[in-house]
């Protein structure tokens, strides 16, 4: 389940992270759902702006998963039990 969809706990800890998860999420369905329609790959991944687009999603994911991790090391920090569980499981 992901975290930003499924869960309010983190949400109101990083206000900004989750917008932008948001954006991502939602421009990369509407990719998926223009692509679904074409039903060519190489005529889908030929629209133009695709590789661009796909770019800023990954910058943007890449800039998301910095500050969860800083996120959860104030957690571990706080607690330090937490140092014995991954981010995933966190």
């Amino acid at each position: 389940e992901n975290i930003f969809v499924g869960s309010e706990d983190i949400r109101p800890h990083l206000p900004d992270e989750s917008e932008l998860f948001d954006n991502v999420n939602a421009g990369f369905t509407e990719m998926m759902k223009r692509i679904f329609e074409v039903k060519n790959a190489v005529k889908a991944c030929a629209f133009p702006g695709t590789l661009e687009k796909l770019m800023e999603f990954q910058a943007a994911l890449d800039k998301i998963q910095k500050s969860l991790n800083d996120y959860l090391e104030k957690k571990r920090m706080a607690f330090p039990r937490f140092y014995f569980l991954s981010n995933d499981d966190l």
